[in-house]
Formats: C-alpha cells, structure tokens, sequence
C-alpha cells in the first residue's frame, strides 16, 4: 500500500483553507461598526439612523409619543414598547416592524403608532428601530391640546 500524501491535493486543500480565514479576517476588519460617542453626558446625534418624527405631550406625569412611520410594505406591522433605564433618567422607545406574509408589494406604507408612559417631564428620550439606534425628532404639543391626527408635514 502506498501511504505517500498526494501533495497536489495537500496544497490544494491549504489554499482553500488559506482563502477561507482570509475572506474571515476581512469581513471582521471591513465590516462598518458605529460608534456613539458621548460628550457632556449627552448621547450624539446617530447619524445613520432611521429618522422618527413624533409628536410629544408631557401631561399628568404621562409622556405621550404619536405619529406616522413608514415601513418598507403594506405586510409590515408596527410594535413599539418604552422601558425606564438609567434608575429612571432616560426612557428608551423601541420601534419594532415584522413582515408578515411572502408575496407583498415592495411600496413604502405608512403606519401610525402610539405610546404613552409614565415619567418625569425632563426625562431624555431615546429610540431604537429594529434594535439600532435612531433619531427621535420630538414635535412638542402643550398639555390639554389635543396631539394631531395627520402625518407630519416637513415644510
């Protein structure tokens, strides 16, 4: 019997393993990662995040997020949920979309939401969309008014 090691298929097989941890190592070093820096005890702006424009009410000890978001098809649905972090100094909104059904138009759907929570008027607000950071641009609206039913005009 012949034991010798076909060195052929040796160095084939090395350079196959060769090009494997290569495409490893640089999808570990090419792949984009953000990072959100603090300065003044203030989070940054994310700057690639989806962008949330909400309207906001501050009333009774009750924060009231309202407004209109659009998602990537009509099969989409929208969940969001608040929860108190930082011993209750900042309260993270979580936007969260699933897609359900297969054979959906691929057109942009605009969807409602709404939240209410109860916290501190001067509490930081932050938000996530589909578990990255996003940009939370609060409209305002003073207590007793009634927070509009009409998506946000950007004018």
């Amino acid at each position: 019997m012949n034991y010798r090691l076909n060195t052929h298929a040796l160095l084939f097989v090395g350079i196959i393993v060769l090009i494997a941890v290569g495409l490893f190592v640089y999808t570990l070093v090419s792949t984009p990662t953000e990072r959100h820096e603090i300065m003044n005890g203030e989070p940054s702006l994310v700057e690639n995040g989806k962008m949330i424009d909400a309207y906001h009410q501050h009333q009774d000890g009750v924060h009231t997020l309202a407004g209109f978001i659009d998602v990537d098809s009509p099969c989409h649905t929208l969940t969001t949920e608040s929860f108190l972090m930082e011993d209750g100094a900042v309260a993270e909104v979580r936007f969260n979309t699933l897609l359900e059904g297969e054979n959906c138009p691929q057109i942009p759907f605009t969807l409602p939401f709404r939240l209410s929570f109860d916290a501190p008027e001067g509490i930081v607000i932050r938000a996530t969309w589909n578990g990255a950071p996003a940009r939370l641009n609060t409209i305002p609206v003073p207590p007793g008014e009634e927070i509009p039913t009409t998506p946000f005009v950007k004018g």
